[in-house]
């Protein structure tokens, strides 16, 4: 992967709680910043069979700088509104670059 690559700008997100002010918590997804700078590429699609459901799941790699602040906990956020959840992390050996799998997540 070259820095050419990098075509589409995407935001980590982390789960936070805070109080809701009557006692209760409310889950909220917070962006990490800075903003990344990444290559997306869809993989194939499959289709999969959940709770007697059919439904699609479209996985992504995701090229990037190596970052060390973001889990598979977290998620993204792409420009185009999409939201994939972080299956995987993997630094490629003797590179600045890291690769994500990442699903995207269908309400």
């Amino acid at each position: 992967m070259q820095p050419g690559d990098l075509n589409e700008v995407i935001t980590f997100e982390r789960l936070t709680t805070a109080g809701n002010g009557g006692g209760g918590q409310v889950e909220t997804w917070t962006a990490i910043v800075p903003v990344s700078w990444a290559k997306v590429t869809p993989k194939s699609g499959s289709e999969q069979v959940r709770a007697m459901q059919v439904g699609t799941a479209q996985m992504y790699d995701i090229g990037l700088y190596t970052r060390r602040d973001i889990t598979e906990a977290d998620r993204i956020t792409r420009s185009s509104g999409d939201v994939l959840r972080i299956r995987s992390l993997a630094a490629e050996t003797n590179s600045a670059f890291m690769t994500i799998l990442a699903e995207k997540i269908t309400p």
